[in-house]
């Protein structure tokens, strides 16, 4: 599927299904859904003083802060959108955001976080690994790779009170396809990596 012509996606927005599907998208972002994992997950530590403030740290390096700088940057014009639309700016973006990632996980480690915040983690850093290396080449859907990620962890993390993750994550796939901002095979290919990369680090950390 090529781009969607402004015109076209302005139009496909201004209806009641449009909006719709751009309230999911937003709503959805992948930091901020990957922000409220990470607080969640620290809350199934022993120590609760000390994991809430892992949670938190753990936020803000690998989620809000990168994120911050991509709203900042697409303001000034020097990223298309908040979304970045082009997949040749998304290289860049994702590997500052691992940096910050990687600086959090070194405080984390020293604060001594859980392990289902570091089974999280594990997940989230794959996606960004493979968003790296995909994205160049083709445009792997983040928000259904967040929300394949997210759909396996909140599961395995709380059972059956994971189901809003469940029932949001069709929801948010459909928008980004009706929106054309990413094809059907775009995003069905990121939902599945992201159960597969979440769902093993998290057994695997966490058992």
């Amino acid at each position: 599927m090529t781009a969607a012509t402004p015109t076209l996606t302005a139009k496909r927005s201004s209806t009641a299904v449009g909006r719709l599907a751009r309230t999911a998208t937003e709503i959805a972002q992948p930091p901020l859904v990957l922000s409220l994992l990470l607080i969640l997950a620290s809350l199934l530590g022993d120590q609760w003083s000390v994991s809430i403030w892992s949670g938190v740290i753990a936020a803000l390096f690998i989620c809000l802060v990168p994120f911050a700088v991509v709203l900042i940057l697409a303001r000034r014009g020097q990223l298309t959108d908040h979304h970045v639309g082009d997949k040749k700016q998304r290289r860049p973006v994702m590997l500052w955001t691992l940096g910050s990632a990687l600086l959090g996980c070194a405080i984390l480690s020293v604060i001594g976080a859980p392990q289902p915040v570091w089974g999280l983690i594990g997940g989230i850093l794959c996606g960004i690994v493979a968003l790296i290396l995909i994205s160049p080449i083709w445009k792997l859907s983040g928000h259904a790779l967040t929300l394949g990620g997210a759909t396996a962890s909140a599961v395995l993390m709380f059972g059956w009170l994971g189901l809003p993750f469940v029932v949001a994550a069709p929801l948010v796939c459909w928008s980004r396809v009706y929106l054309r901002d990413h094809s059907a095979p775009q995003v069905i290919a990121g939902f599945i990596a992201g159960i597969v990369a979440f769902g093993a680090s998290y057994t695997f950390i966490v058992g």
